[in-house]
């Protein structure tokens, strides 16, 4: 197969992917009339700024977007730390039933994530965390992905290192935190990308989470704009591009690193 083909065939995804987003652009700055109307205009009739407005005034967008972005971050330092913690357990120590360990964390990734929320939900509400944001983060601090992520980019270090610094008395937090992680930057920044983007976009488990509105996610905030018998889809499409601003501008500055990370984590 050609690379010329394949190019084609990845302009071709590229465009298909892009469209809903586009889609959502054009709607933003259409009038609520216009905004429902079918088929789809490709370009609004009568371009409007207000709706830009009106998701300010409709909405405690500060306090909402500092709720997300408390979450989302708490979450990207936790994860990248435990996770990194406890892979590197799973590549370098030697501890009873190690594998087997390892497969039953792997197994959870193949459980529906909707299947654990009652008992999580219990877990909350028996901790007394039911609307709080430190419960929405306290069942979302670990990731399985993450360890299996780290612990094939360990495993692929040469232990040389690791035993030199052993043999000049380095503890293992010492090998651990001035060894290994600078090697894994590349790995670090694409972990911590996707779990930004997983975090800022977390919808159900707030929305279970959190009853207090002044406690609500800026995706919660957003979907509770539509109404039962009316909706203003050109408010609600201007909140969704402002709400995808930080991750598209985020990818933007680390996409060489998140390339050269993924693809690092690709090989043996």
């Amino acid at each position: 197969m050609s690379k010329k083909f394949i190019s084609i065939i990845l302009l071709i995804g590229a465009i298909l992917m892009f469209l809903p987003y586009c889609f959502m652009l054009i709607v933003s700055f259409e009038t609520i009339e216009e905004a429902p109307s079918v088929p789809p205009r490709l370009f609004p009739l009568n371009p409007i700024t207000n709706n830009y407005k009106e998701i300010f005034i409709k909405l405690d967008f500060a306090r909402y977007f500092l709720n997300s972005l408390f979450v989302t971050l708490t979450l990207v330092f936790s994860q990248i730390f435990l996770c990194s913690l406890a892979s590197y357990a799973f590549a370098r120590l030697y501890f009873p039933y190690k594998n087997a360990i390892f497969l039953i964390f792997l197994s959870v990734i193949m459980l529906p994530g909707i299947v654990l929320l009652i008992p999580r939900y219990i877990i909350l509400k028996n901790l007394g965390l039911i609307n709080t944001l430190t419960g929405v983060i306290l069942l979302e601090i670990f990731s399985e992905f993450g360890i299996f992520l780290y612990r094939q980019h360990f495993l692929s270090l040469p232990i040389e290192m690791e035993e030199a610094a052993i043999v000049d008395g380095a503890s293992i937090w010492k090998i651990l935190w001035h060894i290994m992680m600078p090697l894994s930057k590349p790995i670090t920044l694409s972990f911590g990308l996707l779990v930004f983007i997983y975090a800022w976009n977390l919808f159900l488990w707030p929305l279970i989470v959190i009853t207090s509105p002044e406690k609500r996610t800026l995706p919660i905030a957003i979907a509770l704009l539509q109404g039962q018998y009316f909706s203003n889809w050109g408010v609600i499409m201007a909140g969704g591009i402002i709400a995808s601003l930080p991750p598209i501008i985020l990818f933007l500055f680390t996409q060489k690193s998140f390339i050269e990370g993924i693809a690092f984590s690709g090989l043996k």
